[in-house]
């Protein structure tokens, strides 16, 4: 299992849905994503945020079980949301997905992603 890092020298992870640094044990194997966006295998993209937030995660999902891999093995996560409104269901969307797991992890907003209809971009990395 991943060492996380939360000493009391830094400020405590913002909803405690995160830690602030993970250690990986030597020897495992890595996995990093690119960014993930909310359009399924047929090109289609929703148009609401929970919608597209909840396709998102089913392709990090898709691309983790293809190397044999879970949310358990997630390390670090880096989001990036269209509008501070959307926060909160990013937050959403992703602890129905992973849970209780904490990896290390940045959310940025932004006011645009690289095509308009595109509401959320998320790129992982996993170690197993």
């Amino acid at each position: 299992m991943h060492k996380r890092h939360n000493p009391d020298t830094v400020v405590e992870a913002f909803g405690k849905g995160y830690s602030q640094a993970l250690e990986v044990d030597p020897n495992k194997r890595w996995l990093f994503t690119a960014g993930q966006i909310g359009a399924a295998p047929d090109g289609s993209t929703p148009e609401s945020f929970e919608d597209q937030v909840a396709q998102t995660w089913a392709n990090i999902m898709a691309l983790l079980k293809e190397a044999d891999m879970g949310a358990d093995d997630i390390v670090k996560i880096v989001g990036y949301i269209v509008g501070v409104e959307n926060f909160s269901a990013y937050v959403a969307g992703r602890k129905k997905v992973i849970g209780g797991v904490r990896p290390a992890s940045t959310a940025i907003v932004v006011p645009a992603l690289a095509l308009p209809e595109l509401l959320v971009e998320i790129e992982v990395i996993a170690a197993k």
